[in-house]
């Protein structure tokens, strides 16, 4: 029955790993220049895997890699990001060029269009809503003479006006609660996030092994993501996504080391040695796209916490530290949502605060949702808290297997 029971947990994590992996998120800056019809320049960055999916015309292409896979990129965005003017678009004119971006997995592209009247001014996005519901789009928006706005784009809530000369940012939405709001949307989006955080809960005993834990996870992010917005470490996101997976297999394999006698915990260990091994073999093949000092580190520090979970008397006191560890890798994963909103520095910090209090807000509600009920569940069948454990750990090693080598495989 036990096995059966893993069986089904596996068989029903492939499609949800395939649909719930990696956030989608889009970022475009608007610059409008003066006079009574004003050109603006829009630039825009996206991810090459949503164009692929909004037009399947590009399902063979690499980005940037021929004209025509360019061309119907370009029409598609130009289609999709619209500035209006009096309620009239702006019309595209001029050739389209090349914006850079960091990642590789990333399509940057810049065009500039013509206004017929100078006020008002909303930009809006269309872009990937219709093959990912849940897609953010980030928008820099300033015209001459304004302050710079933030806008965060949602499916429900999908335009922006830009502000007038003299009018302050705040009031065209571009505050502290729109990052909350960004932040909240990231966490209930961000499915590896929260699979991480249901992951150490699993073997969650009592209220207070469940506050140091989240207590962990949230000191450890917050670093992170503070050290990457502001620009200090800003990792190769290929390999933070890449290893954000890798963490939930770990903490899937602790589960199952805390429920099974000793000879199932030897075959947990053994199988951990074997991934991390061939995943360093991969690096240094070039077929897996994560640093080998990466892989090494990761896999050093899990079998030492292995080794100490064996010899602690109550293992399950000791997951803050897997949370706080692990929490700094998923840190820079937040840190890259919010860094490609290329904030000024005067509204970094706001940002930086709103976007930390929206994850924790977000975490909260779900551990506080789910938390109770898992706990209620067991105490009505205590005798089953091992098969229950087991069950729900086969489901998180699943998607943590798939979301690891899928990213570092597929992420050069």
């Amino acid at each position: 029955m036990r096995a059966r029971g893993w069986l089904v947990a596996l068989a029903l994590v492939v499609p949800t790993a395939a649909t719930g992996h990696g956030r989608s998120t889009s970022t475009s800056s608007v610059e409008v220049g003066e006079g009574s019809r004003p050109t603006a320049r829009i630039t825009v960055r996206a991810p090459w895997a949503d164009l692929q999916r909004a037009v399947p015309a590009l399902a063979a292409s690499a980005p940037g890699s021929d004209a025509f896979g360019l061309a119907l990129a370009d029409r598609y965005l130009q289609e999709s990001l619209l500035l209006r003017a009096a309620g009239e678009r702006c019309v595209p004119f001029g050739p389209t060029s090349p914006a850079p971006t960091t990642d590789a997995t990333h399509l940057g592209r810049s065009w500039q269009v013509l206004c017929a009247a100078s006020a008002p001014l909303e930009f809006e996005s269309r872009a990937f809503f219709e093959v990912q519901p849940a897609h953010l789009h980030l928008a820099r928006l300033r015209r001459a003479g304004a302050e710079t706005a933030e806008a965060v784009l949602v499916q429900a809530s999908r335009r922006a006006l830009l502000p007038e000369p003299g009018q302050a940012p705040a009031a065209v939405g571009s505050a502290f609660l729109d990052f909350v709001r960004l932040g909240v949307e990231h966490i209930f989006t961000g499915t590896d996030h929260v699979v991480f955080v249901l992951a150490l809960l699993l073997v969650g005993a009592t209220i207070g092994e469940v506050a140091t834990v989240v207590t962990g996870f949230t000191a450890a992010h917050s670093v992170t993501l503070a050290l990457g917005v502001l620009g200090v470490l800003r990792p190769s996101s290929v390999a933070v996504e890449s290893l954000i997976g890798l963490s939930i297999v770990v903490v899937a394999l602790e589960n199952f080391i805390e429920t099974t006698l000793a000879p199932t915990r030897r075959l947990v260990v053994a199988g951990l040695v074997l991934l991390v091994g061939a995943s360093i073999a991969g690096a240094l093949l070039g077929e897996i796209h994560v640093p080998v000092l990466a892989l090494a580190g990761l896999g050093v520090f899990s079998l030492c916490y292995f080794s100490l979970l064996e010899r602690a008397e109550r293992p399950a006191r000791l997951r803050w530290l897997v949370a706080f560890v692990f929490g700094l890798v998923h840190g820079f994963g937040f840190a890259g949502v919010l860094a490609e909103t290329g904030l000024p520095p005067g509204r970094t910090a706001q940002a930086l605060v709103g976007f930390n209090v929206g994850v924790e807000l977000g975490q909260l509600a779900i551990v506080a949702t789910l938390w109770p009920i898992y706990r209620l569940m067991l105490a009505r069948w205590p005798e089953r808290r091992p098969l229950v454990v087991q069950c729900g750990s086969a489901f998180v090693l699943a998607a943590g297997l798939f979301w690891f080598l899928t990213r570092a495989v597929g992420g050069a």
